[in-house]
């Protein structure tokens, strides 16, 4: 048995699942005094490898009371029309995304009231993760007083947001690489704890830690608007199109960036774990990376599915970076122009370019 914290995951899946109330069996109607339904399995929180099927066992105690009966996999309609009687359905996981996934069972009775019930399984990846080192190829200056939250390198310049760490404050910078110092900068206000970044279109997207506020400003720090979310933000990143937002646990979200509605979302899983605390972010070529906060490693996730390709030991570069009052392994930027990567942390006297191998 393997042992996912799914709590936070489950709590989310609650949240975003359909409105139409769930119950642990289908409840009878006053014309019966039996439920017209039961799920013998699965079970809540049943845990399943891809490649395997999910057997699903229906009871079906009163048929005259179904009219219809639909069963959906995350909100999409899965099959329609199930026959109202005892049966076994089997459902393959292949090309299944990885962590928390829910099943919902509805069906209509003859009184025309809808009624469902839920079911949250767990499927691990089938692949085992890659494992791969980070060394170092190049240290530029980093400044030591910067809780760095968020790194982003666009049109050949690097983008900087902080926390509000021991010996810090909150604020977003166009920093010189070269040099470390700072070009342009933007404090934010005190109330708020700085959280990661993104650029999109000129316009950049910073997020707070727990105020739930994603701000937007033009490439000169310039306010334009913000954006409300519910729970924490942690490190963004983005494909061009949306932007992609951590928020601490494993789960990852594709957000649309002119509303910040929820569009995708992902969790990272190995064939044996979840990968909680997830941070900053940075997608390479189509792949996610994504630091592990307190850890001395970055994982690397399928974006299509959240199977995560391979663990990448940044010990070496962590035992180089984090000295003095220096705090964890905490930033990752790719330069497109350049195909370089770099990495840092927070309160870092330097930042790293890396390679992986």
């Amino acid at each position: 048995m393997k042992y996912p914290n799914i709590i936070k995951l489950i709590l989310i899946s609650i949240l975003a699942i359909s409105n139409i109330q769930c119950t642990e069996d289908i409840k009878p109607t006053r014309k019966s005094n039996k439920a017209s339904l039961k799920i013998l399995s699965p079970k809540h929180n049943q845990q399943y490898t891809i490649g395997d099927f999910i057997q699903i066992d229906l009871e079906v105690l009163d048929p005259s009371n179904i009219k219809t009966l639909a069963i959906y996999i995350n909100d999409t309609l899965y099959k329609a029309n199930v026959s109202p009687k005892t049966q076994t359905i089997k459902i393959p996981t292949v090309g299944a995304n990885v962590g928390l996934n829910t099943l919902y069972f509805s069906f209509t009775d003859q009184a025309g009231k809808e009624r469902g019930a839920t079911r949250n399984l767990i499927l691990f990846s089938d692949i085992i993760p890659a494992q791969k080192i980070a060394s170092i190829v190049k240290a530029y200056p980093h400044q030591n007083t910067s809780y760095t939250q968020g790194l982003e390198f666009y049109d050949n310049a690097l983008y900087e947001s902080t926390g509000s760490g021991d010996y810090a404050k909150s604020f977003i910078a166009k920093v010189n690489i070269n040099s470390g110092k700072h070009i342009a900068i933007q404090p934010l206000d005190t109330q708020y704890f700085g959280e990661g970044i993104t650029i999109l279109n000129d316009t950049i997207y910073q997020l707070v830690w727990q105020k739930q506020k994603c701000f937007v400003y033009t490439l000169d720090f310039k306010p334009i608007k913000s954006f409300d979310y519910e729970g924490e933000g942690w490190g963004l990143t983005n494909n061009g199109k949306s932007i992609i937002m951590s928020n601490g646990t494993a789960e990852i979200v594709w957000r649309n960036p002119n509303t910040f509605a929820i569009e995708k979302r992902i969790y990272a899983f190995s064939d044996q774990s979840d990968f909680q605390n997830l941070n900053e972010l940075e997608l390479i070529e189509d792949k996610l990376l994504a630091n592990v906060y307190t850890q001395n490693y970055i994982i690397e996730i399928d974006t299509n599915n959240g199977k995560v390709l391979s663990k990448i030991d940044c010990a070496g570069i962590v035992a180089k970076g984090m000295v003095g009052n220096a705090n964890v392994l905490n930033g990752i930027a790719y330069n497109p122009n350049t195909k370089k990567t770099y990495f840092t942390g927070k309160l870092w006297q330097y930042l790293y370019e890396i390679q992986i191998d």
